[in-house]
């Protein structure tokens, strides 16, 4: 027998102990996500998409109709609400496969992974870039004349548009549908060309998410908010303008912040000595109940609007009562009239 050795002068046989470590254990139970999305995911992601497609179309008509353009931090605000359009376009696909346990096409897999990226992206890129914006008018860090002002922002962004489709050709191009067991998976597919193998790819894809869409937002959102916070008088920190663009990157990096370290965790778990049954099995189901709570962040906006924004709130009462002597671009402070005169036509 290959697992002992006989006694040269005895009858019986010596276990060698070096070889315990070799018997097979029970097998490991892996977490199986089709569960939760079957049961939780559908209604969800379809509530979402719903509450967050009309809140920020009702946003992006607002700031188009009403707040105009011609103020920087509108074209700023306007961007984010594409991209949140951007994420929640790719939920009714993430609720389809939830129910059918899987997608069915190679097509559906490209427009799922990109819509994805491209609003992930553009929500982290908008963000920030709505942030350095606040922090440049504060600091006088700007162009002179408005009408450069408004230039200024509109190449920036332009430009931050042009970054996040490069960021996100790495899933046009080479995100497939493959068969895994009773499923249908869409996962990255290595290209032939480049020598660098599976779990080279894993760890980038994994690191350009947290380094892009969650470290950099964070980092410039904590340099700004703390010069900020040192030069803003108690009465400007309290304006409707400084507490939503906070309110706004705050709730992007506590919903999304989790989704990231979980991902990095369950990525990076040999490094960290997670592998063991039990770690990744929690680890696995760790990333699966945060992504879902992630996914909800792109209908969260629009309320952050009408609870911080009293202006805002004014031209959304006119949105709705249709009246078209409000229909006027307007500052973002101008709401006295705006409120007596919505009030009263209601």
């Amino acid at each position: 027998m290959a697992n002992y050795t006989a006694a040269p002068d005895e009858d019986y046989d010596v276990l060698i102990e070096d070889e315990l470590d070799n018997i097979p254990g029970p097998p490991c139970q892996k977490y199986n996500a089709s569960i939760l999305l079957a049961q939780l995911a559908p209604l969800l992601y379809f509530s979402v998409f719903v509450v967050g497609i009309l809140g920020n179309i009702m946003v992006m008509l607002v700031l188009m109709k009403y707040k105009g353009l011609r103020h920087v931090e509108n074209i700023y605000f306007l961007n984010v609400a594409i991209s949140n359009v951007c994420f929640l376009l790719a939920l009714p696909f993430w609720a389809y496969t939830a129910n059918h346990g899987g997608l069915l096409s190679n097509s559906v897999c490209i427009v799922v992974v990109g819509l994805y990226s491209l609003g992930l992206y553009g929500q982290a890129l908008g963000n920030t870039l709505l942030t350095v914006q606040r922090y440049l008018v504060v600091f006088n860090m700007r162009c002179s004349k408005a009408a450069r002002m408004r230039l200024c922002s509109i190449i920036i962004n332009a430009v931050a548009w042009i970054i996040i489709i490069l960021l996100t050709l790495p899933e046009f191009l080479y995100y497939r549908p493959h068969r895994e067991g009773q499923e249908n998976l869409c996962s990255f597919n290595k290209p032939e060309f480049l020598p660098a193998e599976g779990p080279f790819w894993k760890h980038f894809l994994t690191l350009k998410m947290n380094i892009l869409g969650f470290l950099f937002p964070l980092f410039t959102f904590v340099f700004c908010y703390v010069r900020l916070r040192k030069t803003l008088r108690y009465k400007d920190r309290r304006s409707d303008l400084f507490k939503l663009v906070f309110a706004i990157m705050v709730v992007f990096l506590l919903m999304w912040g989790p989704y990231n370290i979980a991902l990095f965790l369950s990525t990076f778990r040999e490094n960290f000595s997670l592998s063991d049954c039990k770690r990744a099995y929690n680890l696995d189901k760790g990333v699966q109940v945060t992504k879902i709570m992630a996914a909800i962040h792109s209908c969260i906006n629009p309320f952050l609007y009408v609870i911080l924004d009293k202006a805002f709130r004014t031209h959304l009462c006119h949105l709705w009562t249709a009246s078209p002597h409000q229909s006027r671009p307007e500052s973002a402070q101008d709401t006295s009239l705006g409120e007596v005169n919505c009030t009263s036509h209601v």
